[in-house]
């Protein structure tokens, strides 16, 4: 846990350096609802892997937290109202296809009849 608040804490202190430069004419709804997406897509999504660490697989956890990507594109869209361009869509349904082939059993691991 330590280690995700510390790696968190640095993006967090870095973007903070730039935000100044980014010319963005943010109301504070909108202010609010990127730090609900922050939350419930990175630290949340942090610790959610962190604790399935404990019953799951590392290699099933690190499939699952690939579908991260897709849930901010999915929260941006219902809480921002931003649509997502093709490219996007498209991008997502990679990630998706990704993971739903890497949680597929290994039928090469099974043994022969």
């Amino acid at each position: 846990m330590a280690i995700a608040f510390y790696q968190d804490l640095f993006a967090f202190l870095c973007l903070l350096l730039v935000t100044p430069l980014a010319s963005l004419a943010l109301t504070p709804q909108d202010l609010g609802l990127l730090l609900v997406l922050g939350v419930l897509c990175t630290a949340v999504a942090h610790t959610l892997f962190i604790e399935s660490l404990a019953v799951l697989r590392a290699q099933t956890a690190s499939v699952i937290s690939g579908l991260e990507p897709v849930y901010g594109i999915a929260l941006a869209a219902l809480l921002l109202g931003e649509v997502p361009v093709p490219r996007t869509l498209v991008g997502g349904a990679i990630i998706l296809g990704t993971t739903l082939w890497a949680s597929l059993p290994d039928k090469s691991l099974e043994a022969p009849p």
